[in-house]
């Protein structure tokens, strides 16, 4: 294969890559995260959300607007199609009395082919990250 070749399939790949950036939340001394409904936003993914705030042991609550919670949790996501639906971007952000605290995003370019899979596996990686 000539180098050019190379250099072009490389940077194909190496441009495809999933990317994740969270910054952990700092400790929560609320045990009920009250998550923000986002109804622009497939339900199953606030489910899975839920699940694994969940499964980090605290208690959850879906509500309207953030009124009467000191944590609460907005949610944004948006699919592609490319051989199936995929996640392709995703954002979780946690708050303590109005104040943003922690925040996971994940992107997953077209050319991914990590963007595959399990959106909940996907939704699992970063709340493990996200929440103490």
């Amino acid at each position: 294969m000539k180098p050019i070749l190379i250099v072009i399939a490389l940077s194909l790949v190496l441009s495809g890559c999933v990317s994740t950036q969270v910054m952990k939340a700092a400790s929560i001394s609320d045990k009920t995260v009250c998550i923000i409904d986002n109804p622009a936003v497939r339900v199953d993914f606030r489910d899975a959300y839920e699940r694994q705030v969940r499964a980090k042991g605290y208690e959850t609550k879906i509500v309207n607007t953030n009124s009467a919670c000191p944590t609460t949790s907005t949610y944004e996501a948006s699919y592609g199609f490319h051989w199936g639906t995929y996640l392709a971007t995703a954002q979780l952000t946690i708050y303590s009395n109005g104040k943003e605290i922690g925040k996971a995003t994940y992107d997953a370019p077209y050319a991914s082919p990590e963007k595959h899979g399990r959106v909940e596996g996907k939704i699992e990686a970063l709340v493990a990250e996200l929440l103490p």
